[in-house]
C-alpha cells in the first residue's frame, strides 16, 4: 500500500508537503498540487482515516445502525444517506444490530464510538435502558428514523393516522371483512401503533377487527394468507404491515388460484421497491424514505435536535379495486 513517503519521493517534495496537499491545508504551489495529486492517484493512495481521526478526535463518518429485519424498507434510506456522503466527501459506517438484541446493539454503539463517527442515524432501532445509558455516556449525537428513542430527535410519519387512513381507504372501496397481517404485536411502537390505527378505523365503521401477528416479512404475509385459507376465513381485503408481507399475501393467493384484486384486495405499507416488483403492483402507504434519510443527515450536520413528522400518502396500484359483491 502506498504511503505519503512514497508520494514524496516520486514528487521530489517533503512528506509534510504531500500531507498539506492531500489535506488541502495550503502552503504549496498549484504545480506542486497537481504533481502530488497525480502521483497519489497513480499509486491508488488511500488515507489512513483511523489515524487521522485519532488526531482530530472527529471524522467525516456518519454511523448508520439498522436491524437485521428481512423487510426492504431500509434500502432507500441508506441509499439517500450514501448519496449525500458521496456528494459531500463523507463516509458511511453501516452496522446491523439485530432485532431486540441488546448485546449486539451495544457492540454497534461501541464500534461507532471507536471509529469516532460524527453522529448516528438509527433506522427503526429500539433502544433498551442499558443502551440508552451507553449512548448518553458516549455523547454521540443520534437521530432515530421511524421509532422514538428517549431524549433523541426522531423523523417519522404518524403510524396511527397512516394505518387508519389505509383501513378507511379499503372501507371506502366497499370492503368490510378486512384483516391486518404480519404486524409485530409485541413491538411497543410501530407494531402496536399500527394495530391501534387499524382497530380504531374498523371500530369506527362498526366492523370486526382481525389481526394475525408476524414480523413484517414476505414469509409472514404468506403464512398469514395460508392460515386464513386453511381456516376458510379469507377476508375481502388484507392490509399487510409491509410491502414485503403484501407480496407474500399475493404469492399465496396466486398459488391457490385467488385473483388479486378481483377476489382479494391487498394493501401494503412503505412503498418500497417490492411494491413494483410483483403483479399486480401493490397499493400501499407511501413513506418518504429518501426524504427521511436526507433530513436525518441535515439534522446531524446542523446539530438540530427537533423531531420531524413527515407526510404520508396512499400510492395506488393494481392490488386494490372497488369491492365486487360476487367475490364474497
Amino acid at each position: 500500500m502506498a504511503t505519503i513517503k512514497d508520494i514524496a519521493r516520486l514528487a521530489r517534495v517533503t512528506p509534510s508537503t504531500v500531507s498539506r496537499v492531500l489535506n488541502h491545508s495550503g502552503g504549496y504551489s498549484e504545480k506542486t498540487r497537481r504533481r502530488v495529486e497525480k502521483i497519489a492517484d497513480e499509486l491508488h493512495y488511500q488515507k489512513n482515516e483511523a489515524a487521522v481521526n485519532l488526531v482530530a478526535r472527529t471524522s467525516n463518518l456518519i454511523g448508520v445502525i439498522v436491524t437485521n429485519a428481512t423487510t426492504s424498507f431500509a434500502a432507500p434510506i441508506i441509499d439517500s444517506i450514501e448519496d449525500w456522503a458521496y456528494q459531500n466527501g463523507g463516509r458511511i459506517l453501516l452496522a446491523h444490530c439485530g432485532l431486540n438484541d441488546s448485546k449486539r446493539l451495544k457492540a454497534c454503539l461501541n464500534l461507532m464510538a471507536g471509529r469516532k463517527v460524527n453522529g448516528i442515524i438509527s433506522v427503526s432501532v429500539q433502544f433498551d435502558e442499558d443502551n440508552l445509558k451507553l449512548l448518553d455516556q458516549l455523547q454521540l449525537p443520534l437521530i432515530s428514523l421511524g421509532v422514538k428513542v428517549s431524549n433523541q430527535p426522531m423523523i417519522s410519519i404518524d403510524n396511527l393516522k397512516a394505518t387508519m387512513a389505509g383501513t378507511n381507504y379499503l372501507i371506502s372501496h366497499g370492503y368490510q371483512r378486512i384483516a391486518l397481517v404480519a404486524v409485530d404485536t409485541n413491538d411497543p411502537q410501530t407494531g402496536r401503533t399500527r394495530c391501534a390505527g387499524y382497530q380504531k378505523a374498523m371500530e369506527s365503521a362498526r366492523l370486526t377487527p382481525s389481526i394475525i401477528p408476524g414480523d413484517y416479512s414476505f414469509a409472514a404475509g404468506k403464512q398469514a394468507a395460508e392460515l386464513l385459507l386453511a381456516k376458510g376465513e379469507l377476508p375481502d381485503a388484507i392490509f399487510a404491515a409491509s410491502d414485503d408481507a403484501a407480496a407474500g399475501v399475493i404469492y399465496a393467493a396466486q398459488e391457490h388460484g385467488i385473483k388479486v384484486p378481483e377476489q382479494l384486495a391487498v394493501l401494503g405499507f412503505d412503498n418500497s421497491s417490492v411494491a413494483n416488483m410483483v403483479y399486480p403492483g401493490i397499493t400501499t402507504i407511501d413513506q418518504p424514505f429518501k426524504q427521511m434519510g436526507q433530513q436525518a443527515i441535515e439534522h446531524l450536520m446542523n446539530q438540530d435536535v427537533s423531531s420531524v413528522e413527515l407526510p404520508y400518502q396512499i400510492k395506488e396500484r393494481g392490488s386494490v379495486g372497488k369491492y365486487n359483491s360476487a367475490q364474497s
